[in-house]
């Protein structure tokens, strides 16, 4: 429809994107490339990869005259896929409208009316799997049903460690605790999610699980092959799905030739955050790439290998690393390197600190990209260059307090002066614009307590915060759930009305010891709401409802309902429970617990349902019992982890506290990054946090079962692995920040000493040779 160079012009005037030759070569050519030409596209971070996604997409469809159908895009979150399609139907309009209103173009105005943005595929590569076999599945085959990772584990644990009691297996325990590298917190729920995982590790890294089983013939390791066969085959019973399992079942539809209709259409295919791709991943997208090469497109993957951050859960940084030798051994490919290296995002001195942070460990150099560029700083120079600074505290409390003093300057008071080269420089949210959301503090974990109880900083931060003038906090993973109040108390009610007295929990012989004791304090919980809630306006109160359930007694209503769901229970006892409906956290915890009351459904006798027939009394008890090993017994174990992405958005009023890996593809003007408020002195158990003497679970699990993978045993060692996985943890961490970066700790970690011991810190600019040229140029407040 257009050539190039009135493509080029249109973007530029109307988006505002300046992506002509002479001022961004590297976009330029990323985006002007032919519709058959192959990318590699190594996108630093803050390098605009999304732009020059949504810029390619658009290209193709109004330059190349490419239907938006045959085009194909994959990230690798949800959030980012509502992003990526947002951006191409918003930027997509603008220039068609534009197009409308111009006579000069009125040749293309009826071609312009018909095209239809939305028709290009976008999603996480699991959903357009789960989309595709759905849309292309053979006629009287069910549709895909997939189950979210936050229920898996509950699974797990119903068929695969509670059936034949394998929990209490002892050599099952101490294979577990071996791949674990630890038995610290060991549980009934960390063996099943490292069940999953291996279970995972074997899907991904298409392991020859049949010579694996042959070959691994001691009791542990067949009692956790026959766990996650007996997994499988509860899925496979019900026509369920994990999302290694639906990826799996992609694959070998693929392979087999039964989506021929749907690879016919394909030409264009886009995958972003490819260096968290795994071995069974990359098949696909090879599969793709094959197709569109047929019908004469091609396959352009955008990534960063600095910032593969998924390697616990499969990721293979050296599919991203090695990408155009690979496609070609397989493919016959030829693909264009384009590295991305312009930064908008930050400041000059955060980008500095970034590029020498990169730098700093020569062994990091052998795992990253061949003659990978620095970054440059591209931001508008009108922006303040701030230093990196540093607060560093001799404890966590003293810490916090300062800490949410220079948070409620910046955000709520006068904002805080840095003396920088002769100068002074204010640090202070903009009046109109700024929010406690413009701040984010990063930590290794957003858990609030550690394992003996103890107040970590997180939590010293949310008390501080909140002391007037206040400031909340979003971290609804600061506490695990089944150890957060308000989930107690409706987990505690349910169970009130399910089973007064626990009279049919005491029949359960074999419940989970963990199981037994927090529905007991569930208990206590809900019984002290009960006493303490003031009595609603409403037709009855909380003590009388939960009183007419457990008479099931009729409340209001002629007759007594015969069948009755948890969730209906559920929504009707959350009406007393205000923080669930009206606190930010407290809907991300009320999701959680009802959705796993949904979707352990899927795999229930009674799907959820409490049946109360007198011709059958027997029915009650075995539905409540069903109810509680799929639906309590698994939130009481914690096997169900908070999900924070069940929120389309952050919370625009609160400062938000996250992991590393929570805070991928984020970008705030402040972040605070936690890089040792634990590490008071040279403990070995807080090593692997900071400064690894071994490569941990991943590793293990790596050599253990990539001998019978394509892929072969890794080349590195386990502790070489540890460290890279590290620095990218930490790489990430800093190029967070648009404005400021402000590192904190305790004074043992920046001081590197503490009783005459050094305390080695990658984050503190430590190489894995022990060698300490630390983080230059911090300025320290």
């Amino acid at each position: 429809m257009l050539d190039w160079s009135e493509y080029e012009k249109i973007v530029t005037q109307i988006l505002d994107r300046k992506i002509s030759h002479n001022e961004n070569p590297p976009q330029n050519q990323a985006i002007s490339s032919p519709k058959n030409q192959s990318l590699f596209l190594v996108a630093g971070p803050g390098s605009g990869k999304t732009t020059v996604m949504v810029l390619k997409i658009l290209k193709f469809i109004l330059v190349d005259d490419v239907p938006p159908a045959s085009i194909l895009a994959t990230t690798f979150t949800r959030k980012a896929a509502s992003e990526l399609r947002s951006r191409i139907l918003s930027w997509g309009d603008e220039i068609r409208q534009y197009l409308l209103n111009d006579k000069q173009y009125s040749n293309i105005h009826p071609k312009l009316k018909n095209l239809d943005f939305n028709q290009i595929i976008t999603g996480t590569l699991d959903s357009i799997s789960e989309d595709v076999l759905r849309t292309h599945r053979d006629p009287g085959s069910p549709p895909p049903v997939v189950i979210e990772d936050f229920v898996a584990s509950a699974l797990m644990m119903r068929v695969g460690l509670f059936k034949e009691d394998r929990y209490h297996v002892k050599d099952l325990k101490e294979f577990l605790v071996d791949l674990r590298g630890t038995s610290f917190k060991f549980n009934v729920a960390e063996m099943a999610k490292l069940l999953l995982e291996i279970k995972d590790h074997i899907y991904y890294d298409q392991v020859d699980f049949e010579k694996l089983k042959k070959e691994e013939t001691a009791l542990g390791p067949q009692l956790a092959f026959k766990a996650i066969e007996d997994y499988i085959q509860e899925l496979d019973s019900r026509f369920l799905y994990d999302f290694a399992m639906l990826e799996a079942k992609f694959l070998r539809v693929l392979k087999e030739g039964k989506l021929e209709d749907f690879l016919s259409q394909l030409k264009l295919v886009l995958v972003d955050e490819y260096q968290d791709t795994n071995l069974l991943q990359e098949q696909i997208y090879f599969q793709f790439a094959q197709a569109a090469l047929k019908n004469g497109g091609s396959i352009t993957v955008v990534g960063d290998d600095d910032q593969s951050l998924y390697h616990f859960r499969g990721a293979t940084v050296d599919l991203f690393t090695n990408f155009k030798t690979r496609i070609q051994d397989q493919l016959g490919i030829e693909v264009g390197l384009i590295n991305l290296s312009k930064n908008y995002r930050s400041t000059k001195n955060i980008v500095n600190l970034c590029n020498y942070f990169a730098q700093l460990d020569p062994h990091f150099q052998e795992v990253r990209v061949d003659s990978k560029p620095l970054i440059e700083a591209a931001r508008n120079p009108k922006h303040i260059d701030f230093p990196i600074l540093g607060m560093f505290r001799p404890s966590v409390d003293i810490l916090a307090y300062d800490l949410s003093r220079f948070i409620k300057k910046v955000i709520q008071g006068e904002g805080v002066n840095i003396q920088y080269k002769g100068g002074n420089l204010l640090i202070k949210a903009h009046p109109q614009e700024g929010s406690a959301a413009d701040i984010s503090i990063l930590c290794s974990s957003p858990l609030e307590r550690n394992a003996s109880g103890k107040k970590r900083l997180p939590l010293h931060l949310r008390e501080q915060l909140m002391r007037n003038p206040s400031m909340e906090v979003f971290n609804p993973r600061g506490e695990d759930l089944e150890r957060v109040k308000e989930a107690q108390i409706l987990c505690g009610l349910i169970l009130e009305c399910l089973d007064p007295e626990s009279v049919f929990e005491n029949d359960i012989e074999k419940l989970p010891l963990a199981a037994r004791k927090n529905f007991h304090t569930w208990r206590k919980e809900a019984h002290k709401f009960i006493e303490t809630s003031p009595k609603p306006q409403k037709p009855v109160s909380l003590a009388q409802f939960v009183e007419a359930w457990q008479k099931r007694q009729p409340l209001g209503r002629k007759s007594w309902i015969r069948e009755v769901t948890v969730m209906e229970l559920a929504y009707k006892l959350v009406t007393w429970i205000k923080p669930l409906q009206e606190d930010v956290e407290g809907l991300v915890y009320l999701e959680a617990v009802t959705r796993t009351i949904a979707q352990t459904g899927l795999f229930s006798s009674f799907g959820g349902e409490i049946i109360f027939d007198s011709k059958i009394p027997e029915l009650e008890q075995k539905s409540i019992e069903d109810a509680m090993w799929n639906i309590m017994v698994p939130l009481a174990t914690g096997a169900i982890e908070v999900d924070e992405n069940l929120l389309d958005t952050l919370p625009s009023n609160r400062i938000s506290i996250m992991s590393v890996h929570q805070a991928k593809g984020l970008e705030f003007p402040l972040v605070v990054v936690d890089v040792g408020s634990e590490f008071r002195i040279n403990h070995h158990t807080q090593a692997f946090k900071r400064y690894p003497q071994d490569g941990g679970k991943s590793s293990n699990l790596e050599d253990f079962l990539r001998k019978y993978s394509p892929l072969g045993t890794p080349p590195r060692s386990p502790r070489d692995r540890a460290f890279d996985d590290l620095f990218r943890l930490y790489f990430v961490s800093y190029s967070r920040a648009q404005d400021v970066l402000l590192l904190v700790g305790l004074n043992s970690v920046m001081e590197g000493y503490q009783n005459g011991k050094q305390i080695p810190n990658v984050a503190t600019g430590w190489d894995r040779n022990l060698n300490w040229p630390g983080l230059k140029d911090i300025i320290f407040i």
